[in-house]
């Protein structure tokens, strides 16, 4: 019984230290062969998935460099500060990611709202205000580039 309570007491430990503070990133988001480190979490709540036309989806947004404050993470799609390079996962109710934005040097790519998303994967873990996680990808091909991701992260939803 009590081995069982240090081994308890130690793996929480473990799974503590390896935790992201809030508003923090840590992995990267690779681009052809461009890896770009992430750094920076937010997250909005109340999106509208074109698809579902519900309005209980959360836009993630994860940064290689903090934001300024005069962005709106609610209109921040397309449109990155100059700079800033990074993605966007928009995460369903469900816990499935229903659309990703790729923000990278050359350019941006949107993979419209799906329902399948098998080439994105959310592992959500539980924090009350916050979405936290990690959010990887599978080598993804288009027409222009390939990419690939995999972050833990944690955000405050505004």
């Amino acid at each position: 019984m009590r081995a069982a309570g240090l081994a308890f007491v130690l793996l929480s430990l473990a799974s503590s230290v390896s935790a992201v503070d809030l508003g923090k990133a840590e992995g990267s988001l690779t681009v052809n062969s461009t890896r770009i480190d992430l750094a920076y979490a937010y997250a909005v709540g109340h999106q509208k998935n074109d698809i579902t036309k519900r309005s209980d989806d959360v836009k993630v947004v994860i940064t290689d460099k903090p934001l300024p404050d005069s962005v709106k993470i609610h209109d921040l799609d397309f449109n990155f500060p100059e700079g800033v390079l990074g993605l966007i996962v928009t995460i369903g109710a469900d816990d499935k990611v229903s659309d990703v934005i790729v923000e990278h040097s050359a350019g941006t790519y949107d993979s419209g709202y799906t329902e399948e998303g098998r080439e994105y994967r959310f592992k959500p873990k539980t924090t009350e205000g916050a979405i936290t996680g990690s959010v990887s990808s599978r080598r993804v091909q288009t027409n222009t580039m390939t990419f690939s991701f995999d972050v833990e992260f944690a955000a405050a939803v505004k």
